[in-house]
């Protein structure tokens, strides 16, 4: 399955993670606009696989996260 989707967070955007401890993988929820998105490992998906996946998403979402800081400053200091 493929699927192409763009999220916009404003002030009530939530992120939330679901942890089942040993009963099942956990669940990371989005929410926004009207849109929920959850993200979980299925059964099919290789554990290493799917902590691979999970640590790529630390990584990207810290470079996100820093990009977005970056961009903040730079309007403060252009207002």
């Amino acid at each position: 399955m493929t699927a192409s989707m763009s999220f916009s967070a404003d002030g009530e955007s939530r992120v939330s993670c679901h942890d089942y401890r040993e009963e099942r993988t956990p669940i990371l929820a989005i929410w926004g606009g009207g849109v929920h998105l959850t993200l979980s490992a299925r059964e099919t998906t290789s554990l290493p696989d799917h902590l691979a996946f999970a640590r790529s998403l630390v990584r990207e979402t810290a470079a996100y996260l820093a990009a977005l800081e970056h961009f903040a400053a730079t309007q403060v200091k252009a207002d």
